[in-house]
Protein backbone atom coordinates (compact mmCIF):
# COMPACT_ATOMS: atom_id res chain seq x y z
CA UNK A 1 0.00 0.00 0.00
CA UNK A 2 1.38 3.36 -1.02
CA UNK A 3 2.08 5.97 1.65
CA UNK A 4 0.05 8.85 0.51
CA UNK A 5 -2.95 6.08 0.15
CA UNK A 6 -2.31 4.96 4.08
CA UNK A 7 -2.30 9.02 5.00
CA UNK A 8 -5.31 9.55 3.31
CA UNK A 9 -7.39 6.27 4.29
CA UNK A 10 -6.15 6.93 8.28
CA UNK A 11 -7.27 10.82 7.90
CA UNK A 12 -10.60 9.45 6.95
CA UNK A 13 -10.71 7.16 9.80
CA UNK A 14 -9.18 9.61 12.20
CA UNK A 15 -12.32 12.23 11.20
CA UNK A 16 -14.75 9.36 11.68
CA UNK A 17 -13.28 8.27 14.97
CA UNK A 18 -13.22 11.80 15.88
CA UNK A 19 -16.84 12.52 15.44
CA UNK A 20 -17.54 9.11 17.23
CA UNK A 21 -15.96 10.30 20.03
CA UNK A 22 -17.88 13.81 20.28
CA UNK A 23 -21.15 12.13 19.65
CA UNK A 24 -20.25 9.32 22.67
CA UNK A 25 -19.49 11.82 24.77
CA UNK A 26 -22.69 13.84 24.94
CA UNK A 27 -24.36 10.54 24.52
CA UNK A 28 -22.32 9.74 28.25
CA UNK A 29 -23.31 13.16 29.56
CA UNK A 30 -27.10 12.09 28.74
CA UNK A 31 -26.80 8.37 30.52
CA UNK A 32 -25.21 10.43 33.59
CA UNK A 33 -27.97 12.73 33.73
CA UNK A 34 -30.81 10.25 33.46
CA UNK A 35 -29.04 7.34 35.48
CA UNK A 36 -27.45 8.96 37.53
CA UNK A 37 -23.89 7.81 39.55
CA UNK A 38 -25.35 4.64 40.74
CA UNK A 39 -27.05 3.87 37.43
CA UNK A 40 -23.37 4.49 35.62
CA UNK A 41 -22.30 1.96 38.12
CA UNK A 42 -23.73 -0.84 36.90
CA UNK A 43 -23.94 0.15 33.19
CA UNK A 44 -19.94 0.32 33.39
CA UNK A 45 -20.11 -2.92 35.60
CA UNK A 46 -22.42 -4.44 32.80
CA UNK A 47 -19.50 -3.29 30.29
CA UNK A 48 -16.69 -4.14 32.17
CA UNK A 49 -17.54 -8.23 31.80
CA UNK A 50 -19.29 -7.86 28.28
CA UNK A 51 -15.79 -6.80 26.63
CA UNK A 52 -13.95 -9.52 28.24
CA UNK A 53 -16.91 -11.75 26.28
CA UNK A 54 -15.86 -9.74 23.25
CA UNK A 55 -12.35 -10.66 23.07
CA UNK A 56 -13.72 -14.10 23.47
CA UNK A 57 -16.38 -13.81 20.37
CA UNK A 58 -13.88 -11.79 18.21
CA UNK A 59 -10.37 -13.86 19.06
CA UNK A 60 -7.77 -11.37 17.20
CA UNK A 61 -9.86 -12.62 13.53
CA UNK A 62 -9.90 -9.46 12.05
CA UNK A 63 -6.13 -8.57 12.41
CA UNK A 64 -5.41 -12.21 10.98
CA UNK A 65 -7.88 -11.36 8.13
CA UNK A 66 -6.45 -8.06 7.36
CA UNK A 67 -2.60 -9.10 7.25
CA UNK A 68 -3.70 -12.44 5.20
CA UNK A 69 -5.78 -10.95 2.45
CA UNK A 70 -3.14 -8.73 2.42
CA UNK A 71 0.04 -11.03 1.55
CA UNK A 72 -2.05 -13.46 -0.47
CA UNK A 73 -3.42 -10.57 -2.98
CA UNK A 74 0.40 -9.09 -3.10
CA UNK A 75 1.32 -12.20 -4.04
CA UNK A 76 -1.66 -13.17 -6.39
CA UNK A 77 -3.18 -15.76 -4.30
CA UNK A 78 -6.50 -14.45 -4.98
CA UNK A 79 -7.97 -17.95 -4.20
CA UNK A 80 -6.66 -18.27 -0.83
CA UNK A 81 -7.59 -13.83 0.18
CA UNK A 82 -11.04 -15.56 -0.58
CA UNK A 83 -10.84 -18.65 1.40
CA UNK A 84 -9.14 -16.10 4.25
CA UNK A 85 -12.59 -14.45 4.42
CA UNK A 86 -14.45 -17.42 4.48
CA UNK A 87 -12.91 -19.38 6.86
CA UNK A 88 -12.76 -16.72 9.20
CA UNK A 89 -16.90 -16.23 9.00
CA UNK A 90 -16.50 -19.94 10.16
CA UNK A 91 -14.38 -19.44 12.58
CA UNK A 92 -15.76 -16.39 14.19
CA UNK A 93 -19.54 -17.94 14.23
CA UNK A 94 -18.20 -20.71 16.50
CA UNK A 95 -16.16 -18.26 18.88
CA UNK A 96 -19.30 -15.83 18.72
CA UNK A 97 -22.57 -18.44 19.36
CA UNK A 98 -19.61 -19.99 21.96
CA UNK A 99 -19.05 -16.30 23.73
CA UNK A 100 -23.05 -15.41 23.29
CA UNK A 101 -24.15 -19.04 24.50
CA UNK A 102 -21.68 -18.69 27.46
CA UNK A 103 -23.05 -15.00 28.57
CA UNK A 104 -26.67 -16.14 28.03
CA UNK A 105 -26.28 -19.29 29.86
CA UNK A 106 -24.40 -17.68 32.79
CA UNK A 107 -26.13 -14.65 33.35
CA UNK A 108 -27.42 -15.30 36.54
CA UNK A 109 -23.87 -16.32 38.25
CA UNK A 110 -22.31 -13.58 36.68
CA UNK A 111 -24.42 -10.93 38.09
CA UNK A 112 -24.91 -12.37 41.47
CA UNK A 113 -21.12 -13.67 42.03
CA UNK A 114 -18.84 -12.23 39.90
CA UNK A 115 -20.34 -8.59 39.02
CA UNK A 116 -22.18 -8.63 43.24
CA UNK A 117 -25.09 -7.36 41.45
CA UNK A 118 -28.44 -9.05 40.50
CA UNK A 119 -29.32 -5.74 39.07
CA UNK A 120 -26.80 -6.39 36.02
CA UNK A 121 -28.45 -9.83 34.77
CA UNK A 122 -31.55 -8.63 32.28
CA UNK A 123 -28.79 -6.31 30.31
CA UNK A 124 -26.09 -9.47 29.85
CA UNK A 125 -29.04 -11.72 28.66
CA UNK A 126 -29.93 -9.15 25.97
CA UNK A 127 -26.25 -8.38 25.01
CA UNK A 128 -25.73 -11.57 24.14
CA UNK A 129 -27.14 -12.05 20.91
CA UNK A 130 -25.03 -9.25 19.61
CA UNK A 131 -21.48 -11.83 20.42
CA UNK A 132 -22.32 -14.06 17.15
CA UNK A 133 -23.39 -10.62 15.00
CA UNK A 134 -20.59 -8.79 16.16
CA UNK A 135 -17.71 -11.64 15.36
CA UNK A 136 -18.99 -11.82 11.68
CA UNK A 137 -19.39 -7.94 11.25
CA UNK A 138 -15.78 -7.73 12.48
CA UNK A 139 -14.43 -10.17 9.69
CA UNK A 140 -16.02 -8.05 6.67
CA UNK A 141 -14.51 -5.11 8.38
CA UNK A 142 -11.28 -6.94 8.04
CA UNK A 143 -11.88 -7.33 5.07
CA UNK A 144 -11.66 -3.93 4.64
CA UNK A 145 -9.04 -2.87 6.35
CA UNK A 146 -6.95 -5.26 4.22
CA UNK A 147 -7.17 -3.61 1.24
CA UNK A 148 -7.22 -0.11 2.54
CA UNK A 149 -10.81 0.96 1.75
CA UNK A 150 -11.42 2.56 5.05
CA UNK A 151 -14.58 4.78 4.15
CA UNK A 152 -16.96 1.61 4.18
CA UNK A 153 -15.88 0.64 8.23
CA UNK A 154 -15.61 4.44 8.83
CA UNK A 155 -19.47 5.02 7.36
CA UNK A 156 -20.79 1.85 9.46
CA UNK A 157 -18.63 3.36 12.72
CA UNK A 158 -20.87 6.46 12.73
CA UNK A 159 -24.22 5.20 11.27
CA UNK A 160 -24.12 2.24 13.98
CA UNK A 161 -23.17 4.86 16.53
CA UNK A 162 -26.58 7.02 15.98
CA UNK A 163 -29.02 3.99 15.74
CA UNK A 164 -27.82 3.05 19.46
CA UNK A 165 -28.64 6.44 20.25
CA UNK A 166 -31.60 6.94 18.63
CA UNK A 167 -32.90 3.75 20.15
CA UNK A 168 -32.04 4.33 23.70
CA UNK A 169 -33.32 7.29 23.87
CA UNK A 170 -36.52 5.63 22.70
CA UNK A 171 -36.29 3.04 24.82
CA UNK A 172 -35.57 4.86 27.72
CA UNK A 173 -38.59 7.06 28.56
CA UNK A 174 -40.61 3.16 28.82
CA UNK A 175 -37.62 1.27 30.44
CA UNK A 176 -35.91 3.65 33.37
CA UNK A 177 -38.95 4.03 35.32
CA UNK A 178 -39.04 -0.05 36.00
CA UNK A 179 -35.58 0.45 37.78
CA UNK A 180 -32.11 0.89 36.79
CA UNK A 181 -31.91 -2.52 36.20
CA UNK A 182 -34.61 -2.27 33.08
CA UNK A 183 -32.53 0.81 32.24
CA UNK A 184 -29.24 -0.76 31.71
CA UNK A 185 -31.39 -3.18 29.82
CA UNK A 186 -32.45 -0.57 27.40
CA UNK A 187 -29.03 0.06 26.64
CA UNK A 188 -27.79 -3.45 26.22
CA UNK A 189 -31.18 -3.88 23.08
CA UNK A 190 -29.41 -0.73 21.58
CA UNK A 191 -25.65 -2.19 21.44
CA UNK A 192 -27.44 -5.44 20.00
CA UNK A 193 -29.23 -3.65 17.82
CA UNK A 194 -26.07 -1.56 16.83
CA UNK A 195 -24.36 -4.58 15.60
CA UNK A 196 -27.24 -6.04 13.76
CA UNK A 197 -27.36 -2.96 12.02
CA UNK A 198 -23.68 -3.07 11.83
CA UNK A 199 -23.30 -6.81 10.09
CA UNK A 200 -26.72 -5.95 8.11
CA UNK A 201 -24.17 -2.70 6.22
CA UNK A 202 -21.61 -4.44 5.98
CA UNK A 203 -22.31 -7.17 4.54
CA UNK A 204 -24.21 -4.57 1.65
CA UNK A 205 -20.94 -3.24 1.18
CA UNK A 206 -19.41 -6.53 0.48
CA UNK A 207 -21.97 -7.70 -1.96
CA UNK A 208 -21.33 -4.61 -3.81
CA UNK A 209 -17.81 -4.12 -3.66
CA UNK A 210 -15.53 -5.10 -6.51
CA UNK A 211 -13.52 -7.71 -4.95
CA UNK A 212 -9.98 -8.25 -5.68
CA UNK A 213 -10.73 -11.87 -6.85
CA UNK A 214 -14.05 -11.27 -8.77
CA UNK A 215 -13.59 -12.69 -12.09
CA UNK A 216 -10.27 -14.75 -11.75
CA UNK A 217 -9.48 -17.97 -12.77
CA UNK A 218 -10.05 -20.58 -10.81
CA UNK A 219 -7.27 -21.99 -8.76
CA UNK A 220 -7.29 -24.46 -6.17
CA UNK A 221 -6.91 -23.07 -2.69
CA UNK A 222 -4.66 -23.84 -0.06
CA UNK A 223 -6.16 -24.11 3.87
CA UNK A 224 -5.72 -21.21 5.27
CA UNK A 225 -6.97 -22.17 9.02
CA UNK A 226 -4.13 -22.68 10.33
CA UNK A 227 -2.63 -20.01 9.09
CA UNK A 228 -4.97 -17.65 10.58
CA UNK A 229 -5.54 -19.64 13.47
CA UNK A 230 -1.37 -18.64 13.98
CA UNK A 231 -1.97 -15.21 13.73
CA UNK A 232 -5.31 -14.44 15.83
CA UNK A 233 -4.90 -17.14 18.82
CA UNK A 234 -1.62 -15.10 19.97
CA UNK A 235 -3.45 -11.84 19.43
CA UNK A 236 -6.55 -12.88 21.38
CA UNK A 237 -4.60 -14.50 24.51
CA UNK A 238 -2.63 -11.14 24.95
CA UNK A 239 -6.01 -9.02 24.21
CA UNK A 240 -7.79 -11.57 26.76
CA UNK A 241 -5.76 -11.41 29.89
CA UNK A 242 -5.16 -7.86 29.59
CA UNK A 243 -9.18 -7.82 29.32
CA UNK A 244 -9.32 -10.31 32.08
CA UNK A 245 -7.04 -8.30 34.10
CA UNK A 246 -9.10 -5.29 33.54
CA UNK A 247 -12.77 -7.23 34.38
CA UNK A 248 -11.20 -8.37 37.56
CA UNK A 249 -10.02 -4.52 38.43
CA UNK A 250 -13.34 -2.88 37.47
CA UNK A 251 -15.38 -5.22 39.81
CA UNK A 252 -13.10 -5.21 42.37
CA UNK A 253 -13.58 -0.90 43.10
CA UNK A 254 -16.97 -1.80 43.87
CA UNK A 255 -16.66 -5.39 46.26
CA UNK A 256 -13.81 -3.61 48.01
CA UNK A 257 -15.44 -0.53 48.82
CA UNK A 258 -18.44 -2.33 50.23
CA UNK A 259 -15.72 -3.83 52.79
CA UNK A 260 -14.33 -0.60 53.77
CA UNK A 261 -17.77 0.15 55.18
CA UNK A 262 -19.74 1.79 52.29
CA UNK A 263 -23.46 0.69 51.37
CA UNK A 264 -23.82 -1.09 47.90
CA UNK A 265 -25.51 1.76 46.72
CA UNK A 266 -23.00 4.07 47.93
CA UNK A 267 -20.10 1.77 46.82
CA UNK A 268 -21.83 1.38 43.01
CA UNK A 269 -22.83 5.36 42.86
CA UNK A 270 -19.11 6.23 43.76
CA UNK A 271 -17.52 3.53 41.07
CA UNK A 272 -19.90 5.07 38.32
CA UNK A 273 -18.91 8.59 39.33
CA UNK A 274 -15.57 7.70 38.77
CA UNK A 275 -15.66 5.23 35.59
CA UNK A 276 -18.56 6.75 34.14
CA UNK A 277 -18.18 10.22 34.45
CA UNK A 278 -14.98 11.29 35.95
CA UNK A 279 -12.32 8.87 33.72
CA UNK A 280 -14.53 9.98 30.25
CA UNK A 281 -13.98 13.91 31.01
CA UNK A 282 -10.33 13.27 31.29
CA UNK A 283 -9.81 11.18 28.92
CA UNK A 284 -12.20 13.12 26.28
CA UNK A 285 -9.75 15.62 24.98
CA UNK A 286 -7.17 12.56 24.58
CA UNK A 287 -9.31 12.02 21.13
CA UNK A 288 -7.26 14.72 19.57
CA UNK A 289 -4.28 13.00 20.38
CA UNK A 290 -5.47 9.86 19.42
CA UNK A 291 -6.09 11.28 15.96
CA UNK A 292 -2.73 12.85 15.78
CA UNK A 293 -1.16 9.19 16.65
CA UNK A 294 -3.15 7.23 14.15
CA UNK A 295 -2.30 10.13 11.65
CA UNK A 296 1.38 9.61 12.37
CA UNK A 297 2.19 6.35 13.52
CA UNK A 298 2.10 4.51 9.71
CA UNK A 299 4.44 7.26 8.83
CA UNK A 300 6.66 6.11 11.75
CA UNK A 301 6.29 2.33 10.45
CA UNK A 302 7.44 3.06 6.92
CA UNK A 303 10.37 4.87 7.77
CA UNK A 304 11.79 2.63 10.41
CA UNK A 305 11.02 0.03 7.38
CA UNK A 306 13.30 1.69 5.34
CA UNK A 307 15.79 2.26 7.93
CA UNK A 308 14.99 5.88 7.85
CA UNK A 309 16.47 6.64 11.32
CA UNK A 310 16.91 10.56 11.23
CA UNK A 311 13.09 11.07 10.12
CA UNK A 312 11.66 8.28 13.04
CA UNK A 313 13.94 10.17 15.72
CA UNK A 314 12.16 13.59 14.36
CA UNK A 315 8.83 12.42 14.02
CA UNK A 316 8.56 10.44 17.36
CA UNK A 317 10.15 13.54 19.57
CA UNK A 318 7.47 15.84 17.80
CA UNK A 319 4.46 13.86 18.97
CA UNK A 320 5.81 13.11 22.00
CA UNK A 321 6.61 17.01 22.49
CA UNK A 322 3.01 17.75 21.50
CA UNK A 323 1.41 14.84 23.66
CA UNK A 324 3.51 16.52 26.85
CA UNK A 325 2.66 20.06 26.41
CA UNK A 326 -1.12 18.82 25.68
CA UNK A 327 -1.55 16.98 28.64
CA UNK A 328 0.19 19.75 30.85
CA UNK A 329 -2.38 22.17 29.14
CA UNK A 330 -5.45 19.62 29.89
CA UNK A 331 -4.93 19.98 33.76
CA UNK A 332 -4.34 23.74 33.77
CA UNK A 333 -7.82 23.51 32.45
CA UNK A 334 -9.41 20.74 35.23
CA UNK A 335 -7.39 22.22 38.05
CA UNK A 336 -8.79 25.60 37.17
CA UNK A 337 -12.22 24.96 36.37
CA UNK A 338 -13.01 21.89 37.91
CA UNK A 339 -16.49 22.26 39.53
CA UNK A 340 -17.73 24.45 37.05
CA UNK A 341 -16.70 21.45 34.30
CA UNK A 342 -18.59 19.21 36.41
CA UNK A 343 -22.04 21.70 37.43
CA UNK A 344 -21.79 22.54 33.59
CA UNK A 345 -21.62 18.95 32.18
CA UNK A 346 -23.12 16.74 34.97
CA UNK A 347 -24.83 19.18 37.52
CA UNK A 348 -23.05 17.51 39.92
CA UNK A 349 -20.55 19.52 42.13
CA UNK A 350 -19.08 16.51 43.92
CA UNK A 351 -17.68 15.14 40.10
CA UNK A 352 -15.46 18.39 40.03
CA UNK A 353 -13.47 17.44 43.15
CA UNK A 354 -12.73 14.48 41.73
CA UNK A 355 -11.87 15.80 38.64
CA UNK A 356 -9.26 18.11 39.98
CA UNK A 357 -7.79 15.23 42.06
CA UNK A 358 -7.64 12.85 39.35
CA UNK A 359 -6.86 15.57 36.07
CA UNK A 360 -2.75 15.43 37.55
CA UNK A 361 -2.67 12.19 35.99
CA UNK A 362 -3.90 13.10 32.31
CA UNK A 363 -0.46 14.06 30.81
CA UNK A 364 0.96 10.44 32.14
CA UNK A 365 -2.21 9.11 30.51
CA UNK A 366 -1.59 10.52 27.31
CA UNK A 367 1.72 9.99 26.85
CA UNK A 368 0.80 5.70 27.26
CA UNK A 369 -1.60 5.65 24.79
CA UNK A 370 0.91 7.79 22.40
CA UNK A 371 4.01 5.89 23.23
CA UNK A 372 2.00 2.32 23.65
CA UNK A 373 1.15 3.03 19.93
CA UNK A 374 4.78 3.81 18.90
CA UNK A 375 6.27 1.13 20.40
CA UNK A 376 3.68 -1.26 18.49
CA UNK A 377 4.71 0.70 15.25
CA UNK A 378 8.26 -0.16 15.98
CA UNK A 379 7.39 -3.73 16.45
CA UNK A 380 7.75 -3.69 19.97
CA UNK A 381 4.17 -5.28 20.96
CA UNK A 382 5.78 -7.91 23.31
CA UNK A 383 7.40 -4.44 25.25
CA UNK A 384 3.92 -3.46 25.33
CA UNK A 385 2.32 -6.08 26.38
CA UNK A 386 4.75 -6.91 29.63
CA UNK A 387 4.20 -3.34 30.66
CA UNK A 388 0.46 -3.83 30.80
CA UNK A 389 0.61 -6.84 32.64
CA UNK A 390 2.76 -5.05 35.26
CA UNK A 391 0.34 -2.29 35.74
CA UNK A 392 -2.48 -4.38 35.89
CA UNK A 393 -1.47 -6.98 38.30
CA UNK A 394 -0.27 -3.83 40.59
CA UNK A 395 -3.10 -1.74 40.62
CA UNK A 396 -5.48 -5.30 41.45
CA UNK A 397 -3.34 -5.96 44.95
CA UNK A 398 -3.50 -2.49 45.59
CA UNK A 399 -6.99 -1.78 45.72
CA UNK A 400 -7.45 -5.69 46.89
CA UNK A 401 -5.43 -4.77 49.76
CA UNK A 402 -5.81 -1.30 50.39
CA UNK A 403 -9.44 -0.12 49.39
CA UNK A 404 -10.89 -1.99 52.16
CA UNK A 405 -8.64 -0.09 54.65
CA UNK A 406 -8.17 3.66 52.88
CA UNK A 407 -11.37 3.32 50.82
CA UNK A 408 -11.14 5.73 47.63
CA UNK A 409 -7.85 7.36 48.46
CA UNK A 410 -6.35 4.15 48.37
CA UNK A 411 -7.96 3.55 44.68
CA UNK A 412 -6.78 7.00 43.51
CA UNK A 413 -3.06 5.83 44.95
CA UNK A 414 -3.43 3.30 42.73
CA UNK A 415 -4.63 4.92 39.85
CA UNK A 416 -1.53 7.63 40.04
CA UNK A 417 1.61 4.79 41.05
CA UNK A 418 0.62 2.53 38.41
CA UNK A 419 -0.18 5.19 35.37
CA UNK A 420 2.96 6.77 36.39
CA UNK A 421 5.09 3.73 36.38
CA UNK A 422 3.61 2.19 33.45
CA UNK A 423 4.43 5.43 31.71
CA UNK A 424 8.00 5.40 32.81
CA UNK A 425 8.74 1.69 31.95
CA UNK A 426 7.25 2.73 28.41
CA UNK A 427 8.98 5.38 27.98
CA UNK A 428 12.51 4.02 28.83
CA UNK A 429 11.67 1.47 26.62
CA UNK A 430 11.12 4.12 23.74
CA UNK A 431 14.31 5.43 24.24
CA UNK A 432 16.28 1.81 24.28
CA UNK A 433 14.64 1.10 20.55
CA UNK A 434 15.09 5.01 19.18
CA UNK A 435 17.61 7.56 19.54
CA UNK A 436 14.94 10.53 20.93
CA UNK A 437 16.25 12.49 23.47
CA UNK A 438 13.79 13.66 25.55
CA UNK A 439 13.80 17.08 26.39
CA UNK A 440 12.73 17.28 29.99
CA UNK A 441 13.45 21.54 29.85
CA UNK A 442 11.08 22.52 26.77
CA UNK A 443 8.43 19.62 27.44
CA UNK A 444 7.96 19.61 30.94
CA UNK A 445 9.57 22.41 33.00
CA UNK A 446 8.28 25.68 30.77
CA UNK A 447 5.31 23.92 30.54
CA UNK A 448 4.24 24.02 33.59
CA UNK A 449 5.09 27.55 34.38
CA UNK A 450 3.23 28.31 31.68
CA UNK A 451 0.35 26.26 32.70
CA UNK A 452 0.08 27.94 36.28
CA UNK A 453 0.36 31.55 35.20
CA UNK A 454 -2.21 31.09 32.38
CA UNK A 455 -4.44 29.06 35.02
CA UNK A 456 -3.91 31.71 37.33
CA UNK A 457 -4.80 34.27 34.94
CA UNK A 458 -7.25 32.52 33.84
CA UNK A 459 -9.36 32.29 36.67
CA UNK A 460 -8.94 35.73 37.54
CA UNK A 461 -10.48 36.39 34.20
CA UNK A 462 -13.39 34.01 34.55
CA UNK A 463 -14.61 35.81 37.85
CA UNK A 464 -15.03 39.15 36.41
CA UNK A 465 -16.79 37.40 33.35
CA UNK A 466 -19.39 35.89 36.01
CA UNK A 467 -19.19 39.01 38.17
CA UNK A 468 -20.65 40.72 35.01
CA UNK A 469 -22.98 38.14 33.35
CA UNK A 470 -25.10 35.77 33.77
CA UNK A 471 -24.62 32.91 30.59
CA UNK A 472 -21.64 30.77 33.15
CA UNK A 473 -21.30 28.51 30.39
CA UNK A 474 -20.19 31.25 27.59
CA UNK A 475 -17.80 32.75 30.27
CA UNK A 476 -16.38 29.56 30.85
CA UNK A 477 -16.05 28.79 27.28
CA UNK A 478 -14.11 32.02 26.70
CA UNK A 479 -12.12 31.37 30.10
CA UNK A 480 -11.01 28.16 28.82
CA UNK A 481 -10.07 29.53 25.33
CA UNK A 482 -8.67 32.52 27.17
CA UNK A 483 -6.17 30.09 29.32
CA UNK A 484 -5.13 28.13 25.93
CA UNK A 485 -3.79 31.61 24.28
CA UNK A 486 -2.14 32.34 26.86
CA UNK A 487 -0.60 28.97 27.53
CA UNK A 488 0.39 28.97 24.06
CA UNK A 489 1.78 32.12 24.05
CA UNK A 490 3.80 31.10 27.36
CA UNK A 491 5.32 28.34 25.72
CA UNK A 492 6.64 30.57 22.66
CA UNK A 493 7.82 33.17 25.67
CA UNK A 494 9.59 30.55 27.16
CA UNK A 495 10.76 29.36 24.07
CA UNK A 496 9.33 25.49 24.46
CA UNK A 497 7.96 25.71 21.30
CA UNK A 498 8.86 27.33 17.76
CA UNK A 499 7.29 27.01 14.52
CA UNK A 500 9.59 24.45 13.17
CA UNK A 501 9.12 22.17 16.22
CA UNK A 502 5.62 21.84 15.43
CA UNK A 503 5.59 21.26 11.65
CA UNK A 504 3.29 18.01 11.22
CA UNK A 505 2.78 18.59 7.87
CA UNK A 506 6.51 18.30 7.03
CA UNK A 507 7.35 15.14 9.36
CA UNK A 508 4.25 13.14 7.96
CA UNK A 509 4.42 14.12 3.90
CA UNK A 510 8.75 14.46 4.61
Amino acid sequence: MKRKKIIIGTLILTVATTSVRFVGMFFRIYLANTLGAEGIGLYQLILSFYFLMVTLATSGIRVAISRLISEEIALGNYSNAKKVLQQSIAISVFTGLAAGFALYHFADYIGSNILNDERTVLALLYLAPSLPVMAVSNCYKGYFYALGKVTQPSIIQMTEQFVRIFLIFYLMDTFLPKGLEYGCAAIAIGMTAEEIFALFIVWFFYIFDKKPYSHKPYKKSDNMIFKILGISLPLSATSYLNSLLRTVENTLIPTRLLLYGLSTESAISLYGMIKGMVLPILFFPSSILTSLSSLLIPAVAGDNAVADEKRVTKTLSQVLHFTAISGILVVAVFVAFPGEIAIAVYNDSQVGLMIKLISYVCPFMYLNMVISSMLNALGEQVSSFIVNIIESILKISIIYFFVPVYGFNAYLFALFITTILNTILYLIRLLQVSCIVFDISNWIFKPVAAAVISAFLAKNIFLIFVRNSSHHIISLASSIAILSLLYLMGLILFKSINLNSVNIKKSIFG
